[in-house]
């Protein structure tokens, strides 16, 4: 039995995002050296991080899918980052992943906007995790106790509520049609829209990985129709393989400014 830890969209360096209740920015250097605080919702976040990691325990590997690093948003200039800096952000994402205990980490790219990718930021995130096994790609084929499994990013995502699965609905059939070619999935993990999703048919099973990013301005102008979810997957793998997915509740006072007249 085979348990695996399945994580996604980090995006360290947001202020809506996941963050250490403290980082020290260049502490080598004691002139310009600067700590910089979490904010109330980032350490909510924190805290949500550490309950995972002790609720988990020691798993045998975990998969790490994409958006690790917010990037330097450069459509809005900066706008919501506590740190612009990327190796900043690189060097933090590998402290939070870091307190995973395991020493195998599978990770693949995420959207070109937030890490690049000549360089990456997830790439440099997975090579920089010190004593472990790692592997990284574009996409990821990874084989565990003898199911085979397939980890991408990005999914499309809908707004339309009456269409929210027909994006795995699609993996699922585009996986059967190319079989020839792909083999088979025993499971294709997605990330990318911060909502957890799963479906699964007679062609297989795919589920979507909630997120650790909160409501950011980019959620805002597009309405209600985006409510991250905050949590991970746990895959426990046998003769079949068990997902679970975990999310954290919160209160609406975490995702908008509400003030009263």
């Amino acid at each position: 039995m085979k348990r695996i830890l399945v994580v996604s969209d980090l995006h360290t360096g947001s202020n809506v995002a996941l963050m250490p209740d403290e980082v020290v920015i260049e502490p080598s250097d004691k002139q310009r050296a600067q700590k910089i605080e979490a904010n109330i919702l980032q350490k909510s976040l924190f805290k949500n991080w550490q309950t995972m990691i002790d609720d988990v325990g020691r798993v045998d590997g975990c998969f790490v899918l994409g958006d690790s690093c917010d990037g330097s948003n450069q459509k809005s200039r900066g706008f919501e980052l506590w740190t612009s800096n990327l190796h900043q952000q690189v060097s933090t994402a590998v402290d939070l992943l870091s307190m995973i205990r395991t020493n195998r980490y599978y990770g693949v790219q995420g959207s070109y906007y937030h890490v690049g990718e000549n360089t990456s930021s997830d790439l440099a995130v997975i090579e920089s995790l010190e004593k472990c096994k790692t592997s990284f790609g574009t996409d990821l084929v990874v084989t565990v106790g003898g199911k085979r499994m397939h980890l991408a990013h990005e999914i499309s995502f809908s707004q339309s509520p009456v269409s929210k699965f027909t994006a795995l609905q699609r993996e699922l059939t585009n996986a059967t049609i190319y079989k020839q070619f792909f083999g088979t999935f025993d499971l294709i993990l997605r990330g990318h829209i911060h909502e957890s999703r799963m479906i699964q048919d007679m062609h297989g099973l795919v589920a979507v990985a909630p997120c650790w990013k909160m409501r950011d301005a980019y959620a805002a102008k597009k309405g209600l129709s985006i409510a991250p979810q905050i949590g991970y997957l746990l895959l426990t793998i046998g003769n079949e393989i068990d997902v679970e997915i975990h999310r954290f509740p919160y209160s609406s006072e975490k995702l908008f400014k509400e003030v009263t007249l």
